[in-house]
C-alpha cells in the first residue's frame, strides 16, 4: 500500500492518484522508450516494471510479444521436430513467422488473464492492462534470443535443428549444444524476469510470485499440448 501525504489514506502501491482526496501519489507517467525501457528492464527489473505499471500508455508492449511470438514458435517446432515435416527452409520459416506473432499475443494475453484471475482469488488488485506489458517486457530476453540465436541456429543448421532425423547433435554437437545453452540462458532469463515482474503488481513476496507464474505457464503449456494433440493428426 502506498500513504496519501494529505489525507493518510491507504491506496493501491501503483496508483496514482488518491481514491479518497484525489492528490498526486506518484509521478505520472505518459509514455515509454523501447530502448530504454529495455535497457532498465535487464538493468534494474523491479524499479522499471513500477514505472511500466504506473505509466499511461504501454507502449511497445505489443510489439514484444508479437516478436516474442516467433521465438514461442520455434521452441515449438524444435519439440515436435517440425523440420522432419518439409525439406523446405522458406516454406519453414514463412510458417514459423507467420504463426508466431498472433501466438505471442494470445500466449500473453492467456498467461495475463490466467494471473489476474489468481490474483483476484487470492485477494490481490491486479489490472490486466499492467500485467500484460510487465510480461511483455520481461520477454526481452526472449526477443534478444529471435533476434541473435534463431538465425545462427536456421543459418548453421537449417530446418535440420529442429529434427531428430538426423539429429542436429550429430552433425555439429559442439555448435548444437552450445546454441542450446545459449536458447536455455535466455529462456531462465525470461521467467526471472516474469516473476519479478508479477511480484512487482502484486507487492507480495517471491513465493506469492512464484505460485502464480508457475499456474499461469501451467495453462499456457496445457493449452499448447491440447492444440497440439487436436492438431498432430492433419500434420503428419
Amino acid at each position: 500500500m502506498i500513504n496519501c501525504p494529505v489525507c493518510f489514506t491507504d491506496n493501491h502501491h501503483l496508483a496514482i492518484i488518491c481514491k479518497k482526496c484525489g492528490a498526486y501519489l506518484q509521478n505520472k507517467i505518459e509514455t515509454l522508450d523501447l530502448f530504454t525501457t529495455a535497457w532498465r528492464v535487464l538493468e534494474r527489473p523491479s524499479k522499471t516494471f513500477h514505472t511500466i505499471s504506473v505509466s499511461r500508455h504501454k507502449n511497445y508492449s505489443i510489439f514484444l510479444s508479437l516478436v516474442a511470438g516467433i521465438g514461442f514458435t520455434f521452441f515449438i517446432f524444435w519439440l515436435i521436430n517440425a523440420g522432419e515435416l518439409t525439406n523446405s527452409l522458406l516454406r519453414f520459416l514463412g510458417t514459423g513467422i507467420l504463426i508466431g506473432p498472433p501466438l505471442g499475443v494470445l500466449t500473453v494475453v492467456i498467461f495475463s488473464i490466467v494471473c489476474v484471475i489468481i490474483a483476484r482469488i487470492m485477494r490481490m488488485k491486479m489490472q490486466f492492462k499492467n500485467c500484460y506489458a510487465v510480461t511483455a517486457y520481461a520477454l526481452i530476453p526472449m526477443v534478444f534470443s529471435v533476434v541473435l540465436v534463431l538465425p545462427l541456429e536456421i543459418m548453421t543448421f537449417g530446418v535440420y535443428f529442429f529434427s531428430k532425423n538426423p539429429s542436429p547433435y550429430l552433425l555439429k554437437p559442439t555448435t548444437y549444444v552450445l546454441l542450446l545453452i545459449l536458447d536455455g540462458i535466455f529462456a531462465i532469463w525470461t521467467v526471472i524476469l516474469i516473476e519479478i515482474g508479477i511480484k512487482k503488481l502484486t507487492d507480495r513476496g517471491h513465493v506469492t510470485a512464484i505460485f502464480i507464474m508457475c499456474i499461469g505457464i501451467g495453462v499456457v503449456a496445457g493449452l499448447y499440448s491440447i492444440t497440439y494433440g487436436l492438431i498432430a493428426p492433419y500434420i503428419h
